[in-house]
C-alpha cells in the first residue's frame, strides 16, 4: 500500500509564466558524446553509461488513488499509442522485442479494441503496413495514424515512413502524406483538428529534436504549421485540458541524452506558448492523460547507472500550476500508451527494460482518482 509523505513543491501555488528566451527548462544533462539512435537503444537495460536523469527518490503526498490490474492486450507491443473512438480505446502497431536480448524486434500491424462496457479488448483490422511509433488521434469521428517507423533490428528499424492512415471502424486505409519526416511526436485532437507537436526530424535535411508543430484538417484534407513548442524534443508526452494543448517531458540526444522535464500549454486562439511547472522527475518514454481537468503523467525510462523504467505517477492541477505525486504504477514501463475513459486512467503495453529489449509487455493497468 503507498505511503508517501506530505511534502509540497513550494509554499503557494503559482499561475504558469508566458515563455520568453530567458525561462528556464528542466532537464538533466550528459556530458557523455552525442549518441546515435541507434547506440541509444542498443544501451538496454544493460548499459553502464551515466546518460539521463537520476530517478526521483522525492516522497510526496498520494490522495486516495489507486492502481488496478485491468484485462490485457491481445497481444504484446511497445513503442504504441492510442487514442479514444467511439467510447473505446484504439491501439494500434508498436514492436515486439525478441526472445533474447539481441535487440531485434517485430514491428506489428495488429489493432485491439478496448470497450469499457465490456471491459474486453477485441482484435481489429490491421493497419495497412506494420508501424511502430505510429501516433494515433481522433477527428471527425475516424482515428488517424501519422508516421512510424519501421524494420526489424537496430541496423534497419528506424526507417521513417509517411502515411497518414484513417481507421473508420471497418478497416484501415491510406489516406496521405505527412508533410515533414516528423516521428516520435505528439498527437492531439482539438475542435476536429490534430496537432502533431515536437518530435525527431528524420529528412535528408534535418535530423534531431525539434518543436516544430504540424496541424492536420481533415475535413479539407489540408496541413498547416502552427507556432513550434519552446522546447524542442522527442518521445514527450500530452494531452487536451481545458480547451489547451499540454506538452510534457521528453528528450533530446544533442549533447548526450537528456531526459527533460518541460511542461508547456499551447492556445490554439492565441497561437501562443505558455511555459508551465516542469515535471520534478525528467523522463521520456512516458505517458499521460487527462481527466476532469487533471494532467496524470506517468512511466518512462532512463539510463543511468545501468538504466531501467520509471514507475512514477504524477497528477498535475493546472489551476495551481503544480505536481503532486500518486502512487507507482505496480509495473513500471517505458513506451507505452496512456488515456482516459470510464473514469479511469489507462496505462496499456510497454517495456519493463529500458530501451529495445525481451521485455515487451501486454500489461494493462487502471488508476482510479481519489474523486472516483
Amino acid at each position: 500500500m503507498w505511503t508517501g509523505h506530505l511534502r509540497r513543491n513550494d509554499s503557494c501555488a503559482r499561475q504558469c509564466a508566458p515563455l520568453t528566451l530567458a525561462s528556464t527548462r528542466a532537464s538533466t544533462p550528459d556530458p557523455a558524446m552525442p549518441p546515435s539512435r541507434r547506440q541509444f537503444l542498443r544501451l538496454g537495460a544493460a548499459a553502464t553509461t551515466a546518460l539521463a536523469a537520476r530517478p526521483w527518490t522525492g516522497l510526496f503526498s498520494a490522495p486516495n488513488a489507486q492502481w488496478r490490474s485491468g484485462p490485457a492486450l491481445p497481444f504484446r507491443t511497445q513503442e504504441v499509442y492510442c487514442t479514444i473512438w467511439n467510447e473505446q480505446i484504439v491501439v494500434a502497431g508498436g514492436l515486439r522485442s525478441g526472445a533474447e536480448s539481441t535487440r531485434d524486434f517485430t514491428t506489428l500491424a495488429g489493432t485491439a479494441l478496448f470497450s469499457p462496457s465490456t471491459h474486453t479488448w477485441r482484435k481489429g483490422p490491421a493497419l495497412p503496413a506494420p508501424r511502430h511509433h505510429i501516433v494515433l488521434a481522433t477527428a471527425e469521428e475516424r482515428v488517424y495514424g501519422f508516421g512510424g517507423f519501421v524494420g526489424e533490428s537496430l541496423q534497419n528499424g528506424f526507417q521513417f515512413r509517411d502515411d497518414v492512415y484513417a481507421f473508420d471502424g471497418e478497416q484501415w486505409a491510406r489516406v496521405g502524406a505527412m508533410p515533414a519526416p516528423l516521428g516520435e511526436t505528439v498527437a492531439l485532437s482539438i475542435d476536429d483538428r490534430i496537432h502533431l507537436v515536437t518530435g525527431s526530424l528524420h529528412g535528408s535535411d534535418a535530423q534531431g529534436a525539434t518543436g516544430r508543430h504540424l496541424v492536420y484538417d481533415p475535413s479539407t484534407d489540408t496541413w498547416s504549421e502552427a507556432a513550434p513548442a519552446p522546447t524542442a524534443r522527442s518521445s514527450a508526452t500530452g494531452a487536451v485540458l481545458n480547451g489547451h494543448l499540454y506538452v510534457a517531458a521528453g528528450r533530446t540526444t544533442t549533447d548526450g541524452i537528456t531526459n527533460l522535464g518541460a511542461l508547456e500549454r499551447y492556445d490554439p486562439d492565441a497561437d501562443a506558448w505558455t511555459e508551465c511547472r516542469p515535471l520534478l522527475q525528467p523522463s521520456g518514454g512516458l505517458a499521460s492523460a487527462a481527466l476532469d481537468g487533471t494532467l496524470y503523467v506517468f512511466g518512462g525510462e532512463y539510463f543511468q547507472d545501468g538504466g531501467g523504467v520509471y514507475e512514477h505517477t504524477w497528477a498535475y492541477d493546472p489551476q495551481a500550476d503544480d505536481w503532486t505525486e500518486l502512487p507507482p504504477m505496480p509495473t513500471p514501463r517505458h513506451g507505452l500508451a496512456g488515456t482516459a475513459i470510464d473514469d479511469r486512467i489507462f496505462a496499456i503495453g510497454g517495456n519493463t527494460a529500458a530501451a529495445i529489449g525481451a521485455a515487451t509487455s501486454d500489461v494493462v493497468e487502471t488508476l482510479v482518482p481519489a474523486a472516483h
